[in-house]
């Protein structure tokens, strides 16, 4: 298959997931019960459609000092859910954050994972990144993104943040390939960042 196959190939999955996703979201209701607590969008591949992955991340930003009790709110509220068999808890406190995650929830290409992001920090929300992506994403760097995003999803690697970072990569350093991604990544470790083009 020809590169330019492929990437319109990749375009139309990921849009049909994407179309999934936002079922599922729909049928948990998911956005308008995180509405109560506060500001929840979605946010990463489903909001930007460059989904490889299936993952839905949500990212909810509360008012409330206290995120343990919205967290816990949040929590009982899912396991209401019928079509919910277990929710886990990660602490992320350090970071201002906690995620509440549904590891597993049946659609029609698989099972997804679901991760609500609990914050009262902005800066720890995924908004200020969708919002640049939904301005600065061209085609030719979408394929560049996805293209990586592929790899690493093959490799069993598209997790612990590194999607944030490939469009980092792409959108800040003028990474084109793979083999420009791996060098920032090497870079970025022993704290040398420079864009790629310079």
């Amino acid at each position: 298959m020809k590169a330019g196959s492929k990437n319109k190939e990749n375009k139309k999955i990921s849009s049909l997931l994407r179309l999934e996703a936002e079922n599922i979201l729909n049928e948990l209701t998911l956005i308008k019960l995180l509405k109560h607590y506060g500001r929840a969008e979605v946010v990463g591949s489903v909001a930007s459609d460059l989904i490889v992955k299936l993952d839905i991340d949500i990212h909810l930003l509360v008012e409330d000092s206290n995120i343990l009790d919205v967290v816990d709110m949040v929590y009982h509220e899912l396991l209401e859910l019928r079509s919910v068999k277990e929710v886990r808890i990660t602490d992320y406190r350090k970071q201002g954050a906690m995620k509440i995650g549904i590891d597993v929830y049946p659609g029609a290409s698989g099972d997804w994972s679901i991760d609500i992001w609990i914050t009262n920090r902005i800066e720890e929300t995924g908004f200020a990144l969708l919002d640049r992506l939904r301005r600065e994403l061209r085609p030719e760097l979408r394929e560049v993104i996805m293209e990586i995003k592929h790899v690493y999803h093959d490799q069993g690697k598209l997790r612990d943040g590194i999607s944030t970072l490939i469009y980092e990569a792409v959108l800040d350093a003028g990474v084109r390939n793979l083999d420009e991604f791996h060098k920032f990544l090497s870079e970025r470790k022993n704290g040398r960042q420079e864009r790629i083009d310079d």
